[in-house]
């Protein structure tokens, strides 16, 4: 099978979107099939790879498109000439294209679609509408602006002969703006995520230092993911009296805004931020951890509770939320709600069982692996066909 998968962001920048990409690309070309993927140019990291393909002529091909920094989000690009991607699809002469893209590069999934009539998957990764403050600076009118967005996107996918998204919660959720979609978990490199032995990284703790318990978020450090109510967790008596370190891990354009706000509070005893970590350092990261914490409403499925979970670590995140999906109450980890000291209380008691939950976390990422969910993903490409 030839695909061509189209995005609007791509490496160097590191979120769940590309790391979703990543390993669709890599469980699809092992299963025989040939993927091209066309996404925004950025700079060398990308130039890089595009290189990289040219030495693997029968499995990876990438089209970069020229692309200009979004503004208030300088890590996701604009793409300024996508018709170099859909001229590529089209020569490409693809069995089905699937957009990971909602914007520049998802017309131009449209387009190259049209033009070769052939089916058109799309998959819902980012909740798009809660993000309108990065457009609409004016609170009272970014609920307007959300609206809009999705207006905009009832018309974007509606050509789509099928629409996926990575949980159930989303699932319902975008039913309730009547869009239909099916549920496609994205996958987990858990052959790469699982517990190290050397599991302290140098830069999260002196050794100096005696061992204190350390709850960890990775992540894009960004407003719509509520990184406030760890800092509102940090500062309470309960936290302080406990002695916890809080590691936030990941870059954004909210990292200011918390590290002025850490300082000002006095936290600097209690939060550290770790800025964006290589990715061969994540496992023991991970494994270092007491326990791992997501306070988002945003996420669309929850990839780093998941790959903490490959580690043995269990996770923390917010119930009611597409994370409460794959964390399973005295399993992988627990739920917490709004209230911030039961949360610390939560976070305390998960990270003073870790070794409880350990094994059965493992167990859950496992079923999101790799070779599992590329098999679901061809069971829908070939419904399709």
């Amino acid at each position: 099978m030839r695909i061509v998968f189209f995005t609007d962001t791509y490496h160097p920048s590191s979120d769940g979107v590309v790391r979703s990409i990543d390993l669709f690309e890599r469980g699809l070309r092992a299963d025989g099939h040939q993927v091209h993927i066309c996404a925004p140019g950025h700079g060398a990291s990308t130039t890089a790879r595009a290189s990289a393909s040219l030495r693997d002529p029968g499995g990876f091909r990438l089209t970069l498109t020229p692309s200009l920094p979004f503004p208030p989000y300088p890590q996701y690009r604009i793409p300024v000439w996508t018709s170099k991607s859909v001229e590529a699809s089209v020569r490409f002469s693809p069995d089905l294209i699937h957009s990971h893209a909602m914007v520049g590069m998802g017309l131009a999934a449209r387009e190259a679609a049209e033009k070769i009539s052939c089916p058109l998957i799309g998959t819902f990764h980012t909740l798009v509408p809660s993000a309108a403050h990065y457009i609409m600076p004016i609170p009272a009118l970014q609920g307007w602006t959300g609206e809009r967005m999705w207006d905009y996107l009832r018309w974007f996918y509606s050509p789509f002969d099928k629409v996926l998204t990575p949980s159930a919660f989303m699932r319902d959720k975008l039913a309730e703006q009547d869009i239909k979609a099916d549920v496609m978990p994205n996958p987990v490199d858990t052959d790469f995520f699982k517990k190290t032995k050397n599991s302290k990284p140098s830069s999260t703790a002196s050794s100096s230092r005696l061992p204190r318990p350390s709850v960890l978020f990775l992540g894009r450090v960004a407003k719509e993911k509520d990184l406030d109510f760890l800092l509102d967790m940090a500062a309470t008596r309960e936290w302080r009296a406990w002695g916890a370190e809080l590691l936030i891990a990941g870059d954004g354009p909210y990292r200011k805004h918390l590290e002025a706000r850490a300082k000002k509070e006095g936290l600097a005893s209690s939060v550290r931020f770790l800025g964006r970590v290589p990715e061969a350092r994540l496992p023991a990261l991970f494994s270092f951890a007491s326990c791992t914490i997501q306070p988002s409403t945003f996420e669309t499925q929850g990839l780093t509770a998941l790959e903490s979970m490959a580690c043995g670590t269990p996770a923390v995140v917010k119930k009611d939320t597409a994370l409460a999906e794959v964390v399973r109450p005295g399993k992988s980890g627990e739920w917490m709600d709004d209230d911030v000291r039961e949360a610390v209380d939560i976070v305390r008691g998960v990270c003073e069982r870790k070794a409880k939950y350990a094994s059965s976390a493992r167990k859950l990422a496992l079923e999101y692996s790799v070779p599992k969910c590329t098999a679901r993903l061809l069971g829908v490409y070939r419904s399709e066909l």
